[in-house]
């Protein structure tokens, strides 16, 4: 899957959801705990964090996910893998007999929305940041993409919610959570 996302820091959540409203599908209640891992790089003599994946438990649901993450102008384009796993007790020990370390964990809850074209926005309460609205979509790879058009489609989202673009957050969750970029 290659998505396609930005997020926003906002200020009067109720404004974004009564806005959102308007031109958006009400989805439900999102909760999201994640926590990222990281494996070492097991061909290289030099010791480092190598391959980093996500574990996401959410209500009914755990999957696992891992990234090539790039940035262009406040968006972030990634290609992405994502599976669902039966037992996330039984992954943590797998993880761990391959010397996995955790590296932070990060809990999402909020509402889900869903508009044209396939475009998802999720307003969200990160814990220890505030709070977010985020749009995105995902595609198949392989398909035509049309990226520049993509990028129009989230930050009209952004400015129909009232959002002023000095408040995109341009740097990812973990970089506000204070870990280092690998």
């Amino acid at each position: 899957m290659l998505e396609i996302e930005l997020k926003a820091r906002v200020s009067d959540r109720t404004l974004i959801e009564k806005r959102l409203l308007t031109f958006m599908t009400y989805m439900g209640e999102i909760d999201k705990n994640d926590e990222y891992y990281a494996l070492p790089v097991v061909t290289s003599f030099i010791p480092a964090i190598g391959f980093r994946l996500r574990l996401r438990t959410e209500p009914g649901r755990e999957t696992v996910t891992f990234k090539e993450k790039t940035y262009t102008e406040n968006i972030e384009i990634n290609k992405e893998v994502e599976f669902g796993i039966l037992d996330a007790q039984a992954f943590r020990k797998f993880l761990d007999k391959m010397s996995a370390k955790l590296l932070y964990k990060k809990r999402k809850t909020g509402t889900s929305w869903r508009g044209e074209g396939g475009i998802i926005a999720e307003l969200v309460a990160v814990d220890g940041l505030g709070e977010f609205l985020e749009v995105e979509t995902l595609n198949e790879e392989g398909v035509d993409i049309d990226v520049e058009n993509i990028k129009k489609k989230l930050f009209a989202i952004i400015e129909r919610c009232g959002i002023p673009l000095s408040s995109i957050e341009a740097k990812p969750y973990s970089q506000l959570l204070g870990m280092p970029r690998y």
